[in-house]
């Protein structure tokens, strides 16, 4: 059976099994695969089981997915294939893939076969037999300062030769701890900052392997799976990296994440304390330190290291010193995604700043996260659309240079656009020397009609200033058409360009009254003319026959 590997851009992780024969994948609640980023949409692919295979399908979202770093429409997966939306990854794993797993995850080992062998070994020490080793487990609640005592369970562990003096370990400590918050501004990418925090820690913790876990509510389920997907997996000697699976004891982590402790093993193997840990007998490691990543009393990480030679076991101060760098760590964790979210807030008002007014982009920031997840997704609204454009510009443009008409344009489109921002309007686009606004997207409001007419009177005064300003050297007129009715409003195009617009039958009516009108004049549809006939001053044109309309509309004509 398929299955997805997926690891959010806040660092959790998801196991999702390919069960039927589609997978949705977006932000809403309803889809398989849920993943809670404003850079995905509500529905953004879908995976589906063809007679080519399983392929992948950009369901028009506003990012678009990549696989394998190109982006695509559609395509076929391939075993270990990389989806990619957003900062989002998705690993597609076929029945194949599975059989010789990847060496970037972890295993839950629970090899039957050997059970008996190794509950010989720990019933045998249960017996009477010493123990040579001694678990220590310090708790990290009821702290006064945050950083807890290790308490020993059975007497002080056996110490290794030590490579350098405690003078020279103390400063390299030092030095990790404030490389470890510096790297917080230095690195933007949350995973390469995690990568970055496990080399520091290898450095002053002579560990063989290690690795590091971020906590979701389907992570305690995920432990008695058979593989755990790591953010970070780290093997001091980079020749075993991509050849071995790492081995992890589902005791230990379980420990860990039920109890709130931090637990170091010394010679892990002949430990009684541990008699269902089969897998820490089977893989034979000598030392094991895990400990918790908590923050706001809340865990939301596990890190753990092993060492597999014999004499170079973990100590007591390795166990501080690790429990002091969870500690960081959990804080620039935090302080990461943090900034991430900062980051993806900014990101969305520089996008809406570009067509929505001050007021209604500080609406949407300040909403809900419903306001936020759905505010790009297409859906059916009542808007007021407004069409203006210059007469005679085709003409004009002969008759001036290049470089004037696009100075003519840049400041026309400014002074424009903002009479359209002051009256909360939203820039849909500029076709040539055209502008589209839309009046109730993405927010409806019930003076969605009035405003725009209001815009509309205010640009041609916004003209008439421009002309005294500049006299001759703005030789302009403009014409105007406005039209009300249900539209479709949304992320519309395609997977590299997508574009937020409003489409439908009563923006071309808009399009065509703006066509139809003399220069200067308004013009507006009979659906505009209902919710504001009692509010301006209003002269009925009559029937008109438009462009692309079989029957003849009602227009009326906004006078001053």
């Amino acid at each position: 059976m398929p299955e997805l590997h997926v690891i959010c851009s806040d660092g959790k992780v998801l196991h999702i099994p390919v069960t039927g024969d589609v997978v949705s994948i977006g932000r809403s609640d309803d889809n398989t695969v849920v993943i809670k980023d404003n850079t995905v949409s509500r529905k953004h692919a879908r995976i589906s089981k063809t007679a080519e295979g399983y392929t992948v399908t950009d369901l028009g979202s506003f990012n678009g997915i990549t696989v394998n770093g190109t982006s695509v429409q559609r395509t076929v997966l391939q075993n270990n294939d990389l989806i990619e939306i957003g900062m989002n990854k998705i690993t597609f794993r076929s029945r194949q893939q599975q059989k010789s797993p990847r060496s970037d995850s972890i295993v839950m080992t629970n090899e039957e076969q050997k059970i008996d062998q190794a509950q010989r070994v720990v019933e045998s020490h249960q017996a009477g037999e010493s123990v040579s080793s001694d678990l220590l487990i310090s708790s990290l609640e009821n702290l006064p300062d945050g950083t807890p005592a290790v308490s020993s369970a059975s007497g002080s562990l056996s110490r290794g030769t030590a490579d350098i003096s405690s003078l020279e370990r103390s400063n390299k400590v030092l030095f990790v701890l404030f490389e470890i918050s510096k790297q917080l501004n230095v690195i933007q990418d949350f995973n390469e900052l995690l990568k970055k925090i496990i080399d520091l820690l290898f450095m002053v913790i002579d560990a063989d392997s290690g690795f590091l876990i971020l906590v979701d509510d389907d992570t305690a389920s995920a432990v008695e799976k058979d593989e755990l997907v790591p953010v970070v997996i780290k093997y001091r000697n980079e020749k075993l990296a991509g050849k071995e699976k790492l081995r992890a004891s589902r005791t230990i982590i379980n420990r860990v994440i039920k109890d709130r402790v931090a637990l170091l093993t010394s010679n892990a193997m002949d430990d009684d304390r541990l008699d269902d840990a089969k897998s820490v007998f089977l893989q034979q490691i000598r030392s094991a330190m895990c400990a918790p990543l908590i923050s706001k009393d809340k865990i939301i990480g596990i890190i753990q290291l092993d060492s597999v030679k014999y004499e170079a076991q973990f100590t007591n101060d390795d166990l501080e010193l690790l429990k002091a760098i969870a500690s960081q760590m959990s804080m620039i964790i935090e302080q990461a995604r943090l900034n991430e979210q900062i980051r993806e807030e900014e990101q969305m008002r520089n996008r809406l700043e570009r067509f929505h007014s001050p007021q209604v982009v500080e609406m949407i920031l300040k909403g809900g996260q419903e306001t936020k997840d759905n505010i790009m997704e297409p859906k059916d609204v009542t808007a007021t659309i407004l069409f203006t454009d210059i007469v005679g510009f085709t003409s004009l443009s002969e008759r001036m240079p290049a470089r004037d008409i696009t100075m003519l344009l840049n400041q026309y489109f400014s002074r424009m656009t903002d009479v359209v921002f002051k009256h909360d309007g939203t820039l849909d686009k500029y076709i040539g020397d055209a502008i589209m606004a839309v009046f109730g997207v993405p927010i409806e409001k019930e003076n969605d009609a009035e405003r725009a007419i209001r815009a509309a009177l205010e640009m041609r005064t916004e003209l008439s200033a421009m002309r005294d300003e500049n006299g001759e050297k703005i030789p302009i007129n403009i014409r105007l058409g406005i039209n009300t009715g249900r539209v479709v409003a949304g992320n519309i195009g395609s997977p590299r360009r997508m574009e937020y617009t409003v489409m439908g039958d009563q923006v071309n009516v808009a399009s065509r009254l703006e066509s139809i009108a003399r220069p200067g004049q308004i013009l507006i549809g009979e659906n505009t003319y209902e919710q504001i006939k009692d509010k301006f001053k209003i002269n009925k044109v009559g029937p008109k026959l438009v462009k692309g309309k079989t029957k003849e509309i009602v227009v009326y004509e906004i006078l001053d």
